[in-house]
């Protein structure tokens, strides 16, 4: 176990995450948002060494960021068996901070 995984298509998001018995971290993303460039290292840091962690383009996944009303990138949902029971929603214009995810996932058990 490394990095956070990729997820590439929404058959990947079904099998990895809406159908998962066990929690999924995914943050959403676009490559070329500056927030997310800074953002995606922090998110790798904490994910190095852990299962269920997972990123997902939303560029490319327009359906699924829209199912989930991701308005602002990087955002970052938790999953618990397939269903969405937390979130931490990037700032426009500031997206998110490192001590915020850990924070964000500390009071949640990770």
């Amino acid at each position: 176990m490394g990095m956070s995984e990729e997820i590439s298509s929404a058959e990947d998001f079904d099998r990895l995450v809406s159908r998962a018995k066990g929690s999924a971290v995914v943050v959403f993303h676009y490559p070329y948002c500056p927030y997310c460039v800074e953002f995606i290292p922090e998110f790798e840091k904490l994910a190095a060494g852990r299962p269920g962690f997972f990123r997902l383009r939303a560029d490319l996944l327009g359906q699924i960021e829209d199912r989930h009303s991701v308005a602002v990138v990087p955002t970052v949902i938790l999953f618990e068996r397939g269903r969405e029971s937390a979130r931490l929603d990037g700032v426009q214009g500031r997206g998110l901070s490192a001590s915020g995810l850990k924070n964000f996932l500390s009071a949640r058990g990770f």
